[in-house]
């Protein structure tokens, strides 16, 4: 998905990890292949969750896409294509140049004092739009790959769910010639497109309303409506043990209970018994606007989201790379048994990097922010669908690795 501009500044969770090879843990595949079990479909077009202690689950997954208000069309396209090839020198860069099947003269304009840069960081590369189509689709693949593995890259590097290319741009008001342009951007990734590149789409698109079109389209993410069935056989006892994490269960109790004397059974969603801090951002972009005037922009990204999710004031804290891992090391404790409903999801490389953080609900449903930019809104989402966008950043034969955590408080 479009990740457009951002005062957020993204923080690696980097060395967050405490012993990710021990504890329970799931693989890439596990992941994938519980989703690929759910592929079928109620009549209503909602899918049923596995039997479990959280009751009676079912999802009806929809769309939803940043708010014209919060996509600076103008500002995207004018700050131009940024890519940073972490950890090469100007040597290193040449021979990468060399390894793939871009020509001579497009090696040089790469090498153009006006887009290649030097930093203490790696490569800073600025190519003009004409320079991001020039790309090959073996070389531009080459490109992505390595752009996709550095954090420095979160606003640049996008990605759009291939059997989902007709919804992404349905009813958007985008022309078949700007698909067409946008398709030559992109390298197939598994079941995703990678692409980069936004602001040389947008340089091609001659109005504005047309660039506003494209820009929401690309914000468009997958999600869905989770609710819970509740009949009057339902054992509240049990569903009360389940979901009483971080709540007062009495409360919870009474909701249950009450719901159980409708004779015909009922669905309920499940915001209704979420804390409030998700049941607030729930399916919410985040605002530039949300942060202080007088103090540094708050990082409300995947750990700022997770490590608060059952606190009734947000800790702004959890923005900071340095506090979070002094949280997860003190008050936390890897299982050893599957996980349940409120317990922390880390999201690691094979060397133990930790990329991302989510929640757990239920069954393999997280609560998630993919990212700290504008356009990652907070939402529901299958683990298979997580680790799809995730796996960007490892090699094509390399896997992720999903470990759980509780917290000792709770």
């Amino acid at each position: 998905m479009l990740r457009i501009y951002s005062h957020l500044t993204g923080i690696v969770l980097g060395c967050l990890a405490v012993g990710l090879l021990g504890g329970f843990t799931t693989g890439r595949h596990l992941g994938y292949g519980e989703a690929l079990d759910r592929s079928r479909r109620l009549p209503n077009g909602s899918v049923p969750l596995k039997p479990g202690p959280w009751g009676e689950l079912e999802y009806t997954p929809f769309n939803i896409a940043a708010p014209d208000d919060m996509i600076p069309v103008r500002m995207i396209e004018q700050g131009g294509t940024r890519w940073m090839m972490a950890g090469f020198n100007a040597d290193s860069f040449v021979n990468f140049l060399q390894s793939t099947s871009l020509t001579p003269e497009v090696q040089q304009q790469f090498l153009n004092p006006a887009v290649f840069h030097v930093t203490a960081d790696g490569v800073q590369l600025t190519p003009p739009p004409d320079l991001v189509f020039a790309l090959p689709a073996d070389a531009r693949a080459k490109f992505y790959q390595i752009l996709a593995q550095s954090p420095a890259n979160d606003d640049q590097i996008n990605y759009v769910p291939k059997a989902g290319l007709a919804d992404q741009f349905s009813g958007s008001g985008v022309s078949a010639n700007v698909i067409a342009l946008f398709k030559k951007l992109c390298v197939q990734r598994g079941d995703y497109l990678m692409f980069s590149g936004v602001p040389a789409l947008l340089s091609h698109i001659p109005t504005y309303e047309e660039k506003m079109h494209l820009a929401k389209a690309l914000t468009r993410q997958r999600t869905m409506l989770l609710t819970l069935h509740i009949t009057p056989t339902t054992d509240v006892d049990a569903l009360t043990k389940y979901w009483d994490r971080g709540c007062w269960g009495t409360d919870l109790r009474t909701i249950f209970n009450s719901m159980t004397a409708i004779p015909t059974g009922t669905w309920m969603n499940i915001m209704m018994i979420l804390p409030d801090l998700p049941s607030a951002e729930i399916y919410d972009y985040p605002n530039a606007l949300d942060n202080p005037l007088d103090g540094p922009p708050v990082n409300r990204d995947c750990a700022w989201t997770s490590f608060n999710f059952f606190r009734d004031v947000p800790d702004d804290n959890f923005g900071k790379l340095q506090y979070v891992r002094q949280e997860l090391n003190t008050n936390y404790t890897l299982l050893k048994e599957p996980p349940r409903y409120g317990d922390l999801v880390l999201i690691a490389r094979p060397d133990g990097y930790v990329i991302h953080a989510a929640i757990y609900i239920a069954d393999d449903i997280w609560f998630t922010k993919n990212g700290s930019n504008l356009d990652h809104p907070w939402m529901l989402s299958t683990e298979s669908d997580v680790l799809k966008q995730f796996e960007f950043q490892i090699n094509p034969d390399q896997h992720l690795t999903v470990s759980y955590f509780r917290n000792k408080n709770i």
